[in-house]
């Protein structure tokens, strides 16, 4: 692998202190950790990484970089690092184990057929451009159906909102942060999470910056969280009614403040009539009741939208999509931002824009799923979905995760192979995945750190760190400045790691397939391939090269969108799946959760007693993400993950701070320790999610599916929370 040091990625090399001989040299790259991609300046000494700090030239982030940023070098150095591959926990030379995984891939496939053999992937590939690459061209050649991908635990409902009203689930608005004049955040909180559809490197500065050049910040959230905290309102809204709130908003937009040339131009009239038709029950004071706010703060959202027609700026967190109704809230908010004629305007100056993509270019076609099987709740029964689940279906290329459970106990999914990420906190029904990881014939896990999953693997395959080795960005559709940027590696990888790329090539070639077009994996480059990507996007890569971690800027031409990618110009907006739930959403609005228990009553004075009172209201689960950890990856040590109650809620249950406590859902329960808060509502109880500690997945059930994008439901469960006396 080429080691740092050409003019794109080396600040200052062979200058510093010099310690042991060796000069310490600073080297320019750009995190990988997040989609926030922010510029770092990596301080090596020899093979030694030492500090991490921001680039202040770096245009996107300008110096920012977060707490786990900054951790690198103690998580590329620490304990866990996993630098030599094992078989069945032994050590083992590289071409003995990718032999034996070749061996047991082919032998099972040949056996029991191509689906046989499943590939999980999540967000490890997810900022991994060549890993991600060649690891798909491996399983095509595999010509299996069961690849699972995080997709479908945490941002279906965005993907299928794109697809089923822009006609593309490739395709993700952003945030134009210099021409918005108001910014709505509905269960989001990018100050800790960097964004979710927008990447937000520096997000504290660009929140007070938009708030200084006069723009408005509103925060949809049942936490006080903290981008709630550098926003100009904040609504805590009853978990589970983000898409009654928006839809209210759209109706009241197509009344009084939607764009003309918008819905003349760009919209199907009798379409437009049945939209308006399905959205006219969504009144203020219904609306502010069943979110439980009041009605003047909703009426006065409204009101600041129609001001700021053509400069709305809408986005949506996890906290909406791993709600039941996500794929509704997810879809409202496209058609809010399409119909304030917002997005793509041709002078401009607007509140959201689409990224035309330089690497990963979008398309009018090529990208996404089918569409139109998106438009049935009830798809045909077995056509490419997984067999275990007929109900479900097989879209964006792959198999809903909640499947892949069912697909291993019926004997369907013999062997998987996992590539960074973790089913054991991923997904519903922890204890279950876990029963069901131990009964495959082999799990190949390829990682770069130990966790219960590689206690779990028959194989395990030591991958190369983002610091080890060179990369380009391809998640440019999320980019809050439109473009690339490319870094080469800082180190070189210790130990026996590789790069992911490698080992996928290398399984392939032993399997008889060629993804490498015809080269040995030992003869290829990082840099290499990087070249092959550019030249197979019409770039120069002497370009890309220059264009360094810093990148440069492509802006879209303004009106591209509506001309080159919406399918004939107009939005989609007659969806009978999005009608029919907007019609069902009105009639029966989300209700107070109730208590899991029952007998339980607390009178005024706060003392429990059968019979008293009114019953203890019940309490539901929000996700929430902290700044240290990247889901299930811990960059900062820190205690075990908290169950955050509010007061009341606490005391209702004689809840102390720092208390043992029990959380139970209709799924299962985990067991945490209580930290008390006024930061969130009475009925909400906060905890993290992806976390070995406190694993949220022993709460979710694998059945309570979305049947159009196939996400469990994750946030807005009803559970219950008492506290675990000590023993005597």
């Amino acid at each position: 692998m080429l080691r740092s040091g050409g003019p794109a990625t080396t600040a200052a090399a062979g200058t510093g202190d010099v310690r042991s001989g060796v000069a310490e040299r600073d080297v320019l790259s750009f995190c990988r950790i997040c989609s926030a991609t922010c510029g770092i300046v990596v301080t090596v000494d020899d093979e030694r990484v030492l500090r991490v700090r921001g680039d202040v030239d770096h245009p996107v982030s300008r110096g920012y970089v977060c707490a786990k940023g900054r951790a690198l070098p103690q998580w590329h150095h620490g304990p866990e690092r996993l630098d030599h591959p094992r078989v069945r926990g032994h050590r083992r030379p590289w071409n003995e184990a990718l032999d034996d995984v070749a061996a047991r891939i082919s032998a099972l496939t040949s056996a029991h057929g191509s689906d046989a053999v499943g590939l999980y992937t999540a967000t490890g590939m997810a900022y991994d451009s060549l890993g991600s690459r060649v690891a798909a061209r491996w399983f095509a050649a595999l010509g299996s159906r069961q690849l699972y991908t995080a997709l479908t635990i945490d941002n279906a409902p965005a993907v299928a909102a794109a697809e089923l009203i822009a006609g593309s689930g490739g395709l993700s608005m952003v945030w134009d942060h210099e021409s918005a004049e108001v910014l709505v955040l509905v269960g989001t909180n990018p100050v800790v999470s960097h964004g979710y559809g927008t990447a937000f490197a520096d997000p504290i500065a660009r929140l007070r910056e938009f708030r200084g050049r006069g723009g408005r910040v509103w925060v949809l959230d049942p936490r006080r969280t903290e981008t709630a905290a550098h926003a100009d309102e904040h609504l805590a809204l009853r978990p589970g009614t983000d898409h009654l709130l928006m839809a209210y908003l759209l109706r009241g937009l197509l009344d009084d403040g939607a764009d003309d040339e918008e819905l003349a131009c760009h919209c199907d009239p009798a379409e437009l009539v049945t939209l308006r038709a399905a959205v006219e029950g969504y009144d203020a004071a219904s609306v502010a009741r069943a979110a439980d706010v009041d009605v003047d703060s909703i009426e006065r959202l409204l009101a600041e939208l129609r001001r700021a027609r053509g400069r709305v700026a809408v986005l949506c967190g996890t906290g909406a999509t791993m709600s039941r109704h996500g794929l509704l809230t997810c879809w409202l908010r496209w058609a809010l931002v399409a119909l304030s004629g917002s997005l793509d305007r041709v002078d401009g100056l607007g509140g959201m824009r689409v990224n035309p993509g330089v690497l990963a270019p979008v398309r009018r076609t090529g990208l996404g799923g089918a569409p139109e099987r998106a438009n049935s709740e009830r798809p045909q029964r077995g056509i490419n979905g997984p067999k275990s689940r007929p109900e479900l279906r097989h879209w964006q290329g792959q198999h809903p995760c909640a499947a892949m459970v069912d697909e291993i106990e019926a004997g369907h999914l013999r062997g998987l192979v996992v590539a960074g990420g973790n089913p054991l906190t991923a997904f519903p029904e922890a204890s279950r995945v876990r029963k069901a990881m131990q009964r495959l014939e082999f799990l190949v896990v390829l990682d770069v750190v130990e966790t219960d999953l590689t206690g779990l693997a028959s194989h395990v395959l030591s991958v190369a760190g983002q610091l080890e080795r060179a990369d380009v960005l391809v998640q440019e559709a999320i980019r809050l400045i439109p473009g690339t940027q490319r870094t080469e590696a800082v180190v070189a990888p210790a130990g026996d790691r590789r790069p992911s790329w490698w080992v996928f090539a290398q399984l392939a070639r032993r399997m008889g397939h060629d993804v490498l077009a015809g080269r040995d994996p030992c003869a290829v480059t990082d840099d290499l391939l990087i070249d092959d990507l550019a030249t197979s996007r019409g770039i120069d890569p002497v370009e890309l090269r220059a264009t360094g971690s810093r990148g440069r800027a492509r802006l879209p031409t303004p009106g591209w969108f509506h001309d080159q990618v919406l399918p004939g110009g107009r939005w989609r907006l007659g969806d009978r799946v999005i009608l029919e739930r907007l019609a069902a959403a009105v009639a029966s609005p989300a209700a107070v959760p109730a208590p899991i228990g029952a007998g339980i009553v607390i009178a005024s004075d706060g003392v429990v007693e059968p019979g008293r009172s009114e019953a203890i209201p019940g309490l539901v689960l929000v996700p929430r993400r902290e700044m240290q950890a990247m889901n299930s990856a811990l960059y900062v040590r820190d205690d075990r993950p908290t169950v955050v109650l509010h007061p009341s809620a606490a005391a209702a249950r004689r809840i102390a701070d720092g208390d043992d406590v029990v959380v139970s859902s209709a799924h299962g329960s985990l067991t945490g320790v209580v930290r008390i808060e006024t930061t969130l509502r009475h009925d909400v109880v906060s905890i993290v999610h992806g976390r070995r500690g406190a694993n949220v997945g022993e709460l979710t059930g694998s059945r309570s599916v979305d049947m159009v994008t196939g996400m469990p439901q994750t946030s807005g469960i009803t559970i219950e929370v008492e506290r675990i006396d000590p023993l005597p």
